[in-house]
Parts: C-alpha cells; structure tokens; sequence
C-alpha cells in the first residue's frame, strides 16, 4: 500500500528542485516565473479545490495537486526573488549636503542604508566626504569621529515605513585601515573599494540589490549575507583571505580573482545550490583554469537557504 504522506512529500520537494533546477539550465527565467507568480490567489483556489478531493474517489489526485503546486511557488520564488525590484519611491535629488572629515589610523565605517541607493567608493588619502541628496526623505545621521564614521538612514514615518529614498555618494580613505560594516535595505549598493586598506568587510543585502567589487583592495575577512536579495562580488586578491557567502530566498554570484586559490571550507545548499562553475581543483583547491598555480589562498564558505551562490561563473560577473 503507498504510504500518501512520502508520496507528497516527495512530490513537492521533486516540483521544487525541479523547478530550480529548469531556471540554472537557462529553460526559464527569473523575470518569467516572476509575472506567473503574480497568478499566486488562483494557485490557492487551485490548492484549496484539491483538499476538498482528498476525501473523494479522487483523492490521490487532490493530494498529489495540494503538494506539487506548493512546490512551484516555491522554486518559483526562489528563482524568481532575485528578479524582483524592490521600489521605495526613490526621487532624484534636488541638490545635494555634503560633509566631509578626516581619520586617524585604524578606523570603523558603518552603513545602514533603509531605501534608497548608495555609491561607497575609494579616494586617496585621509579624508573622507559625505553627499546625501534632498529627495524629500528625512535626513540621515552622520556620526563622526578621528576612528569613526556612521551613516545612517533616518526612521520612516510613511505607510510600510517609507516617506521616500535616500540617495548617497560616500568616499572613503586609502590611506588608512578600515573595517566597513554595510546594510542595504529595500534599495541598491554599490560598494567600489578598489584601492582600499581593509581588515573586515560585513555587507548585508535584504531586499536589495548591491554589487561589491574588492577587485584591488586588500581584506582579511569578506562576510555578504542576502536575504530576498542579489549581490554580485569580486574578491580581492589578498592572501589569507576568509569568505563567508550566505544566501537566503536570494542569489549571490562570486567572482575571485586568476591569482587566487580557494578552499572550500564549506558548502551547504537547502532547497538551493551552492557551486563553483569555470574552476577546477588541484590537491583540494579550486582555482582559475587560466592559473593552475595560484599564489594566494581564500577560506571559503558558501550557504544556500531557498537560493543560489555561484562561485567563479562562466563569464565572470556582469
């Protein structure tokens, strides 16, 4: 006698995967899944008409449509996640405010972006500067110090949170060392930091979309986590480099450097998929093809929840 309880379990996990799988293979998209997801309230009426079989001569039928259709909305919304477009009502600025200072040595920089785009770029020296554009949102809070520097979105008053986005251009300094801790909410970061004198990176994407290029900096440690999110990251070449990529209901995609051999400490997927694409492996090393004897060495960590993280895809990152 079939066990019903297996037998939808595993068709639902079957639809799910099969459904990510289809979108890695290029067969759909997710821009594609995320119109047909916008037929969600016709899925539950579908969903709902099922259950109400299970109790009839149809009820192996009903119980197989309860299950699988859950598992296309949800591979659907994995694949489709990164493809949504967060709008915050973000306007062009009128005019801009800046403000300007300088660090002194070994130095913290936080941003908390809530709505809204933010450029965070590289200069050279000491100094750093500061441009929030008069879109009409509240004001953010800058906090500064000789070893301190804090940007952050003001509290939202409207509906949901939002009165409207926040646009900023931040430089930071080459000439000291800095850790940078950076959260993107409901908005778009970029983050170009070539050049920079870097301990710890920390990004968190949520909702968002942020492109993080490392491409020349120097770091000891690289932390993006993305939830409902798409990032796109460019390691540096540094040696002795620890990465910890984690993507949850969201899409990360890698890129490291010719020159840089990886270790792949850890690699977890649920319900996702967590890979390396255009390298090979030597002696437990992932490596460029192009450079089968890289001199420096990353730790890395990749974590899929309901996601995806390609590490070195075929092409590089876009």
């Amino acid at each position: 006698m079939i066990n019903r309880k297996f037998l939808y379990v595993g068709a639902f996990l079957v639809t799910t995967g099969a459904v990510v799988l289809l979108a890695q293979a290029g067969v759909i998209t997710g821009d594609g899944i995320a119109e047909a997801l916008r037929l969600w309230p016709v899925v539950l009426i579908v969903i709902g008409a099922a259950l109400l079989l299970r109790r009839t001569r149809f009820g192996l039928a009903g119980g197989l449509i309860a299950a699988v259709l859950p598992g296309l909305l949800l591979g659907g919304a994995v694949v489709a996640t990164p493809a949504v477009r967060f709008d915050c009502n973000v306007n062009d600025p009128s005019a801009y405010a800046t403000r300007s200072g300088t660090l002194v040595g070994p130095s913290s920089v936080s941003v908390d972006l809530s709505c809204g785009d933010v450029n965070v770029n590289v200069t050279p020296g000491s100094g750093w500067q500061i441009r929030t554009g008069e879109t009409g949102a509240p004001a953010p809070t800058i906090d500064a110090s000789s070893n301190k520097l804090s940007l952050r979105s003001a509290n939202r008053t409207g509906p949901f949170g939002f009165t409207g986005g926040d646009v900023w251009e931040v430089s930071l300094p080459d000439a000291q060392p800095l850790d940078l801790a950076a959260t993107v909410n409901a908005g778009k970061g970029r983050f170009l930091l070539a050049g920079a004198n870097l301990g710890n990176v920390d990004v968190r994407v949520n909702a968002s979309e942020a492109r993080v290029d490392l491409t020349g900096a120097d770091a000891r440690t690289v932390s993006i986590t993305v939830n409902a999110g798409s990032a796109t990251v460019l390691l540096p070449d540094a040696d002795n480099l620890n990465v910890d990529v984690q993507a949850n209901a969201g899409k990360v995609t890698v890129c490291a450097p010719d020159n840089l051999g990886v270790q792949l400490v850890r690699s977890v997927a649920v319900l996702g998929s967590a890979h390396t694409v255009d390298m090979t492996k030597t002696n437990d090393v992932w490596h460029s093809q192009a450079n089968p004897s890289p001199t420096n060495h990353a730790d890395v960590t990749l974590s899929a929840n309901v996601g995806s993280v390609e590490l070195k895809p075929e092409g590089g990152c876009k």
